[in-house]
């Protein structure tokens, strides 16, 4: 038999399964993927050529499908066991709240050793969540193992306000940082009892909410019957766009390879960043619908170009007398840019807490905030402070 591509002999097939089951979930799952016809006992024999004419070589094909740390969506949902799990929150906003949290430390310590990294956790509405959403599916969030302090997975806001409720301040303490999520559209909101009947049964929600609980595979399957919008996650790197598509296609890897492992959505590639502060033009009292006493409203982030992160928020909005601009950027102020991404994320992360500080600036939701004039050199010089120091 002779090798394809420099492979030993099976070896260019062993990786074309490898992938396939990685990255796709099977065979005919990454045949639908790229539209392939074939179908049954063709699937194998048929994938080197097919692989061939779509990517050029095998070798190409594996490039194109790094097989990082954490399992891959589809993947997660057709394993067996599925590596997908079921939980209950108040709501959905991973752009505020990038973790998985747990109240004890024990419940934690299970989820880890019986999930594998990447594990889905499917969320649905607990009775103290929105009307619309309780008890119904609202939300799809991808785990790490990656242990890490609530308080550094959350926005400065969300984190105030766990720890002013006497209720909420001594809990989810524990956490798992979020690699990716996925909001439910609204129209597709499945029932939990519709979604889990298995689960639905036992009647043990209050272990849910605490702990989770792993789906069967026909659960995990009705993932693919949601309607499904990737969504920004605290600390993670932004999302450049996304558009709303069905489950089978946004959680596939997409034909130029899984860099976002979605054919709708493009995120920076990792690498060297700046820090910035975008300010929005415009009457901030009409924008907040209240008096912003002379505060200004910025968004905090990072990039590795500020201004084109700032032309993006502009090409969201329609044309009106409101406009972001760049107030402050590490490549106007001279700065290197960071190496990586947690430097920028811990620099990002200490500006938001000088901009939370009460009375000269607060929080509008994730990035965004209200602040006084005076807080501007403050919160920069204290981000790139911490951005430099930071070590792991």
């Amino acid at each position: 038999m002779k090798a394809i591509d420099g492979y030993s002999p099976g070896g260019d097939a062993q990786a074309i399964k490898r992938i396939a089951d990685a990255c796709y979930g099977g065979y005919l799952q990454m045949f639908d993927a790229h539209g392939w016809p074939e179908r049954g006992t063709n699937l194998m024999t048929s994938a080197p050529s097919r692989i061939v004419e779509e990517y050029g070589s095998v070798r190409a094909f594996e490039a194109a499908h790094p097989l990082g740390d954490l399992m891959f969506p589809m993947a997660a949902i057709k394993s067996h066991p599925p590596n997908v799990w079921l939980t209950s929150m108040y709501g959905f906003a991973p752009e505020d709240w990038g973790l998985h949290p747990f109240t004890k430390e024990a419940h934690l310590n299970t989820f880890i050793k019986e999930t594998q990294p990447g594990v889905l956790c499917v969320v649905y509405g607990a009775m103290k969540a929105p009307q619309d959403m309780r008890r119904k599916v609202i939300g799809i969030q991808q785990c790490t193992h990656e242990v890490r302090p609530s308080k550094e997975l959350m926005s400065a806001r969300y984190w105030e306000e766990k720890q002013s409720d006497p209720e909420t301040a001594r809990r989810w303490n524990y956490a798992v940082r979020i690699a990716r999520a996925w909001r439910v559209t609204p129209e597709s909101r499945m029932h939990i009892e519709d979604f889990a009947p298995d689960v639905a049964s036992t009647g043990s929600w209050r272990t849910i909410g605490a702990l989770g609980t792993q789906l069967s595979p026909r659960e995990a399957l009705n993932i693919l019957e949601l309607d499904l919008q990737e969504v920004d996650v605290y600390g993670e790197t932004p999302i450049i766009g996304s558009a709303v598509g069905s489950a089978k296609e946004i959680l596939a890897p997409s034909k130029a390879g899984p860099v976002s492992q979605a054919p709708f959505v493009t995120k920076e590639s990792e690498g060297p960043k700046h820090l910035y502060l975008l300010k929005l033009r415009g009457d901030a009292d009409a924008f907040l619908g209240e008096a912003a006493d002379g505060g200004l409203i910025v968004k905090a982030g990072f990039s590795k170009s500020p201004q084109t992160r700032c032309d993006d928020h502009n090409r969201t909005l329609p044309k009106c007398a409101y406009r972001w601009e760049v107030l402050r950027s590490g490549v106007e102020s001279g700065y290197e840019p960071y190496p990586s991404s947690d430097h920028a994320k811990a620099g990002e992360r200490a500006m938001q807490d000088v901009f939370c500080r009460f009375p000269e600036g607060r929080s509008l939701g994730g990035e965004f905030f209200l602040i006084k004039p005076e807080l501007i050199d403050e919160g920069w010089q204290e981000g790139n402070l911490t951005a430099k120091g930071y070590t792991k």
